[in-house]
């Protein structure tokens, strides 16, 4: 099972890595909106492979079904769609993205060698499965560090992040994420405000 689970986050891993290259490389933009919803999709899925069943479908939602809803339908109606990206033939643009793409790898590179890589199975000992998807509660050792441990006595012990996560979530995007969240919506209706000034000002001319 540990196998196809791995097989499968590799094939989702590929393809949302090779989708985000389509979107920055194909001249069509219509075609790169179409590649970044499979990015998504593909994330999406990765979500699923992690138990994060509620951050998965509002990925799907959000992001596949709505963000890139709205992409697709700015581009069909904004003018010259058929000429493709005119930046793609910047020199400039083409050596910046080149550079960026070369620092983004040096930069992974160094994270995935300098990062202490522990055995998931390893990892997953009755502490971890109990924050995951049982009950824990918070204690301090001798040197004054939190840690977290299996529980059974129901006034301390805490439901685990997996059990409730929707709700977990949902506290955070109202209490710790508040403001993000704003500012998200108004990002989002920036963007609806632009496809609607674009589309107007082509229907004036």
């Amino acid at each position: 099972m540990d196998g196809t689970i791995d097989v499968v986050f590799w094939i989702m891993s590929a393809g949302a890595i090779g989708a985000a290259l389509l979107v920055v490389t194909v001249k069509d933009v219509f075609r790169a909106a179409l590649a970044l919803a499979g990015s998504f999709l593909a994330v999406a899925g990765i979500f699923f492979l992690l138990q994060a069943e509620f951050v998965a479908v509002a990925q799907i939602l959000v992001y596949v079904g709505a963000i890139s809803i709205i992409v697709a339908f700015a581009i069909l109606l904004t003018r010259d769609m058929g000429q493709g990206n005119q930046t793609q033939s910047s020199r400039f643009l083409v050596v910046g993205g080149g550079v960026m793409a070369a620092l983004f790898v040096l930069v992974a590179g160094f994270v995935a060698y300098d990062t202490a890589w522990s055995d998931r199975d390893a990892a997953l000992n009755d502490n971890t499965i109990a924050v995951l998807n049982g009950q824990y509660e918070e204690v301090t050792d001798a040197s004054g560090d939190i840690i977290l441990i299996a529980s059974t006595d129901t006034d301390v012990a805490m439901n685990g992040v997996f059990s409730d996560s929707t709700g977990w979530l949902g506290g955070l995007l109202v209490r710790d994420y508040v403001l993000a969240l704003q500012v998200l919506g108004v990002l989002l209706l920036a963007s609806i405000i632009g496809s609607i000034a674009l589309v107007r000002e082509q229907a004036t001319k």
